[in-house]
């Protein structure tokens, strides 16, 4: 016969094998939330890219175009609101103007999701 014995895990086991899961846990659940913080910076970089480049679409297409100084305007694109500034700088040729178009999510403008640059033609009478 065998001798009966306590079996099981003692208190102290138990404890240790909840402090590993508890650090793993922490550990899994901080790098989710840098993917879901690293996944919406990506969206905004996106569509802010695309509120950029149909902003200078429409500047090209309605031929917009300023000798120098900036605009600033708003619009909606992905259910938000976007806050587009752009300044207009001379080249070496009159007839061509640099623009360069910064697009904010909101009305913040501590950093810009989306900066682009483009030409503008003067047009001809």
């Amino acid at each position: 016969m065998k001798p009966s014995g306590n079996s099981g895990f003692t208190l102290l086991e138990v404890l240790v094998a909840l402090a590993i899961a508890a650090v793993g846990l922490a550990a899994v659940s901080k790098a989710l939330y840098q993917n879901i913080e690293v996944a919406d910076r990506l969206e905004q970089k996106m569509v802010g890219t695309w509120v950029a480049n149909n902003y200078l679409s429409e500047l090209q297409i309605n031929r917009a175009y300023l000798s120098g100084g900036s605009t600033s305007d708003t619009n909606k694109m992905a259910e938000r609101e976007w806050k587009i500034n752009a300044e207009y700088t001379p080249t070496g040729d009159n007839q061509i103007v640099r623009v360069d178009v910064s697009v904010y999510e909101g009305n913040t403008q501590d950093r810009a999701a989306a900066k682009i640059f483009g030409f503008l033609a003067q047009p001809k009478n």
